[in-house]
């Protein structure tokens, strides 16, 4: 009895690292030769985010390419951490990982929230200032949309999520940053700022 109480709580264990986005290998951008930007490709689909985990190092030039796949929903992309709670749903995040950072966000969109980003924008009238964090909500079945900026310095995990109801249903990712001089593989570290910002 004393071995079945062991094995059933370590699958237990293992479900729980499964099921926080522990599960599967994360994905490294793509870099091409002719171009600084190395490309992400995530889709939003309902309840879940291709992929669920994304590794990055700071002050990397990134390039997202953003698709919403569902059918009938609308779907959001927000990423920081310490998630705000009201009632049953999240609404955002206390610590938007775009603070301070210029982003620029090309194709359609059904709105930007700028947050604290410096957002670069050809079509103003879909942007709005909102103190919540920087967002981008896509309708069903649009055509990407390119989210380009460079990786804040700070380096730790960070949530990425469609929020409200869908955060509660499990639709969310992470995004670890490792710092410059020090390589994702194996890295545990812990919450810090870099030493240098990014050389422009």
């Amino acid at each position: 009895m004393k071995y079945l109480s062991i094995v059933v709580v370590m699958t237990g264990l293992v479900f729980l690292i499964l099921g926080c986005g522990g599960g599967g290998d994360p994905v490294l951008p793509e870099f091409d030769t002719g171009s600084d930007f190395g490309t992400l490709n995530i889709s939003m689909d309902d309840y879940k985010f291709t992929p669920e985990r994304i590794d990055l190092v700071s002050c990397q030039k990134i390039r997202v390419i953003l698709t919403n796949n569902s059918v009938t929903n609308d779907h959001v992309f927000t990423v920081g951490y310490g998630a705000i709670k009201q009632g049953d749903s999240t609404t955002g995040f206390e610590n938007d990982w775009f603070e301070d950072v210029e982003v620029a966000v090309t194709g359609p969109v059904k709105m930007v929230k700028a947050g604290g980003a410096i957002l670069t924008r050809e079509d103003d009238g879909l942007v709005q200032d909102d103190a919540s964090g920087f967002t981008v909500i896509k309708s069903a079945s649009s055509q990407p949309t390119i989210i380009e900026f460079i990786v804040p310095i700070t380096v730790g995990d960070f949530e990425f999520t469609s929020y409200r109801k869908y955060y509660r249903d499990g639709m969310k990712g992470l995004i670890k940053v490792f710092p410059m001089d020090l390589p994702p593989k194996g890295w545990a570290g812990a919450w810090r700022k870099a030493p240098d910002k990014c050389a422009s």
